[in-house]
């Protein structure tokens, strides 16, 4: 049996969930409430996942605790069904992926927040200095791994300064010449196949959820290209998409059910 611990509205979460649909690989979902209770932080989930992170997937004799972990392991289980299989693909897939995975797609998401509503600096400043301070705390009082604690006290103190140390203007035009030019650089597609012939691919993946963000963003005007335009509509249909969860829109009733449910799955007990 293999457990999915992740949340709902988590950009990386679904990418793993969309890869293993898109597999046909079942699990159990095991989701967790990072952003009240924060339970990825406990020291049961840290002895699971020492980033502190979602995505992680736990099976016998297996543990990936990172989204492209996962992705890999889902086309590795798709063996031929997926582009990637064919060695003569396979590097400009990875390429794709990797592309994919440079952008940050929290930057993004938080100076296009911070853009929009400039006032909410101070609060998210607070926020994250407050985060880091709790994180050393808790370092201090706890005998399961507290450098894995410091280190991502440290973590979010970068990720402060990133948000900070430009005018968030600034850094929202950057990130969409980032995300614009991936886009230009994907491969041409055809009407009716993915982005690498007739098969799915990895790159296919990736490339959903991160069109499914910008559209939640409101940044989907990135995406001129009338080929990949069509490719994101067929994209859609696709009955994995529905069964991933992707989320095209900020859902507050689904946001909160997930909250409810992670705190009546035993998934602290499970991780233990």
């Amino acid at each position: 049996m293999l457990e999915l611990f992740h949340a709902a509205p988590s950009y990386y979460s679904m990418v793993a969930r969309l890869a293993l649909a898109e597999a046909g690989i079942a699990t159990t979902s095991r989701l967790l409430d990072i952003h009240l209770a924060k339970q990825q932080l406990s020291d049961a989930y840290r002895a699971l996942n020492p980033h502190m992170t979602v995505p992680t997937l736990r099976g016998p004799d297996l543990l990936l605790t990172d989204s492209s972990e996962i992705l890999a392991f889902a086309a590795a289980r798709a063996g031929a069904a997926w582009a990637d299989a064919d060695p003569t693909l396979a590097p400009a897939i990875g390429d794709a992926v990797q592309g994919h995975y440079a952008i940050s797609i929290e930057t993004l998401t938080f100076s296009k927040l911070l853009t929009a509503r400039p006032w909410l600096r101070p609060l998210v400043a607070r926020l994250l200095s407050g985060l880091s301070r709790q994180l050393e705390q808790r370092a201090a009082h706890t005998a399961v791994d507290p450098a894995a604690l410091l280190a991502k006290a440290q973590q979010d103190r970068e990720r402060l300064q990133t948000l900070t140390a430009t005018p968030a203007p600034e850094t929202l035009a950057a990130m969409r010449a980032q995300v614009r030019a991936y886009l230009q650089g994907l491969p041409p597609v055809a009407d009716g196949a993915w982005l690498f012939g007739s098969r799915l691919s990895s790159a296919d993946v990736v490339l959903a959820v991160l069109l499914a963000r910008l559209t939640m963003a409101a940044e989907l005007p990135l995406l001129d290209r009338p080929d990949l335009q069509g490719w994101w509509q067929r994209y859609q249909g696709r009955p994995a998409f529905t069964a991933a969860d992707l989320w095209t829109r900020f859902q507050r009733r689904r946001f909160l059910e997930a909250l409810l449910e992670a705190r009546r799955t035993p998934i602290l007990s499970s991780a233990a």
